[in-house]
């Protein structure tokens, strides 16, 4: 089963190199699941391919985008709000301070209540189409918003997430939040790794496994007593213990203030030392590292959810070497 599905995987990326130039919507998004198919046991992938539809191929990859594209739709307008949350007193780069406070209607608690439905469904299975259709609607909202929660300004309240702070692009004007959505991970997979997405995806398991190895460790242990909060779902939540939406986010939030909004602009070409920086040996390669966690953070609470005995991703033995290019990157930012 595993090889058949890492084979699928390197189809489905390979084909969306063809259109990598539409959004990180859709390429980063896919990246955090093909990052999350990786680290999932047998039985979870067992479980995925029987909730989503036959041509997903039971690829998280597949369900990823999906709920940008039904964000317009009546139907699933409730779900709009949940994609970010904004801290009230938050105002990077001078303060970057995440303070949740409950509301029913933001990124963390489409989390809790994505989980939840999933965790439910799991202990009774549903019986109906239309339960089937929530429990499968879930699955996709929960892989979208655990990409969503680790993108810094989906965590961000200033200018509404960066949408309102202007930026140079080379010569195009563009906004700071769609160059994190966007421009920027569509740039480094170009320069660095030919156009090649299935590149770029082996390149950054492969840091999870060596570069990263201590510290991955601990990227699906949290404290599970923050999931005890005034929400619907808190009973069932509290119990997941590798699902901690508030201390990520506090955390992402803080690289506002540390990368992201740092000597903020409009006229600055953010094309040059900026992205240079974030995708580099100086900022331990934060783009990449963002997706990695977030795939990593993905497979751990649903291999929880599905198959509860597993360990969590990265807790074993890896590998150690570490690829020949980020050596002498780092050797260079040492030097430097």
């Amino acid at each position: 089963m595993r090889l058949s599905a890492s084979f699928i995987v390197t189809a489905s990326i390979v084909a969306l190199s063809a259109s990598i130039a539409e959004a990180y919507g859709v390429l980063g998004h896919t990246l955090t699941g093909q990052i999350a198919q990786v680290f999932l046991t047998p039985k979870t992938v067992k479980e995925i391919h029987a909730i989503l539809p036959p041509s997903y191929d039971g690829l998280l990859s597949n369900a990823a985008p999906w709920p940008d594209t039904v964000r317009w739709m009546a139907k699933y307008k409730w779900a709009s709000p949940l994609h970010f949350v904004n801290p009230p007193n938050d105002n990077p780069p001078e303060k970057c301070l995440f303070e949740y406070i409950y509301d029913g209607q933001d990124n963390v608690n489409g989390l809790f209540n994505m989980t939840a439905t999933l965790k439910k469904f799991q202990q009774k299975p549903p019986t109906t189409q239309e339960q089937k259709t929530i429990r499968e609607d879930a699955l996709k909202f929960f892989v979208h918003f655990m990409g969503d929660i680790h993108q810094p300004l989906h965590d961000s309240t200033r200018d509404r997430g960066g949408n309102d702070a202007p930026i140079l692009w080379r010569r195009a004007k563009k906004n700071l939040h769609s160059m994190w959505d966007t421009l920027i991970i569509v740039k480094d997979v170009k320069d660095r790794f030919d156009d090649n997405p299935q590149a770029y995806l082996d390149d950054t398991v492969k840091l999870a496994k060596t570069h990263w190895k201590s510290e991955a460790k601990t990227w699906s242990v949290c404290d599970a007593g923050q999931n005890d909060i005034k929400n619907p779902w808190s009973e069932t939540t509290s119990h997941i213990k590798a699902l901690c939406p508030i201390q990520w986010a506090n955390v992402t939030n803080a690289l506002d203030c540390e990368y992201v909004w740092k000597d903020y602009s409009p006229t600055r070409d953010y094309s040059t030392d900026y992205f240079d920086n974030v995708t580099g040996a100086s900022s331990d390669f934060l783009v990449q590292k963002l997706l990695a966690i977030s795939g990593v953070r993905m497979a751990a609470v649903l291999n929880e959810i599905y198959d509860p005995s597993a360990k969590p991703p990265l807790t074993e033995r890896s590998d150690t070497q570490l690829p020949p290019r980020y050596l002498r990157l780092l050797e260079r930012t040492l030097t430097n």
